[in-house]
């Protein structure tokens, strides 16, 4: 899928010819799964390259969850250190594998969706897990509120220490509109029917694109709920931190494009840079000990 002229559909990926260099695998030929009003079936998925250190947890974070009607897709962009053999080891327990040449995380993002047979559907990236009971508690608030998407919050870790959480915002629509929406794509647990009413991720983003693709769901009248039980897990350093002013300059061009106000975006964006900054330089010039502080200062703030 290489047009990038215009918003994919989910017919567009299922057309696309198999690509000559696909592996594939997994346990959905042997186990069709199906879903039931009081117990709709869940497709998470991963999109994955070259991450075979933490890929392991993820996948053990999916098998371990509770809730028992889930589907796990895997799309691979053609790894080549090692994470392909990781994928294989857990084959009888993933129900789809695809591991090909793909276009990034946007075109990996839209297979997947486009695979999916579930009534909703979570992406929990590579370097994320969850806890056992997150797919239980989403489905519970998604049918309980009728809500077209549910969020939660992100805790993120450094070496294996928790160094910060984010949490969301109910009132999440006058920050999605001004440029910081309080909530964050890997939180959500999404109803499918969204990308088939509202399309899938728009190819031309390549580091804001989930951003995107929620101003486009709210302005079709898509509606979220915030679920403060909801707890995704994060490594720092992710795709998205490594490009961050690229990111910013998208997120930009996105108000351009919705025709919002870009001044308090701005403003944002120009204070977050300050304290990353200031961070950086602390880290390099302070003793390691009132680093450390100044971090779990930070971090008690934000809680």
């Amino acid at each position: 899928m290489s047009n990038v002229n215009r918003i994919p559909i989910i017919e567009d990926y299922l057309k696309v010819s198999v690509h000559p260099l696909r592996h594939t695998g997994g346990r959905r030929s042997a186990i069709q799964r199906k879903s039931d009003p009081k117990l709709p079936l869940v497709t998470i998925f991963t999109i994955v390259r070259n991450q075979k250190e933490t890929l392991s947890q993820t996948i053990m974070s999916v098998l371990g969850q509770s809730y028992t009607n889930i589907e796990y897709v895997i799309i691979d962009g053609a790894s080549t250190d090692g994470t392909l053999e990781v994928i294989k080891q857990f084959d009888d327990k993933i129900d789809l594998w695809i591991s090909e040449p793909d276009h990034g995380t946007s075109d990996a993002s839209n297979k997947a969706i486009s695979l999916a047979g579930g009534d909703f559907i979570f992406w929990l990236p590579a370097d994320d897990w969850i806890d056992p009971n997150f797919i239980e508690i989403a489905v519970k608030a998604l049918l309980r509120t009728g809500a077209d998407f549910v969020f939660g919050n992100m805790a993120m870790y450094t070496n294996g220490k928790l160094v910060s959480l984010t949490k969301g915002d109910k009132d999440y629509v006058k920050s999605l509109a001004r440029g910081d929406p309080s909530f964050n794509y890997p939180c959500m647990v999404i109803n499918k029917e969204c990308f088939q009413k509202f399309g899938l991720i728009d190819l031309s983003y390549k580091f804001s694109n989930d951003y995107e693709w929620l101003l486009r769901c709210h302005q079709s009248g898509g509606k979220g709920y915030y679920e403060n039980l909801l707890i995704v897990h994060r490594r720092t350093g992710g795709f998205g931190e490594r490009h961050l002013f690229k990111s910013t300059l998208e997120q930009l061009r996105i108000l351009k494009q919705y025709r919002l106000p870009m001044a308090k975006a701005i403003n944002i964006y120009l204070e977050c840079f300050v304290r990353r900054g200031i961070g950086y330089c602390a880290k390099l010039f302070l003793p390691e000990i009132i680093h450390k502080k100044l971090k779990l200062v930070a971090c008690r703030r934000k809680q």
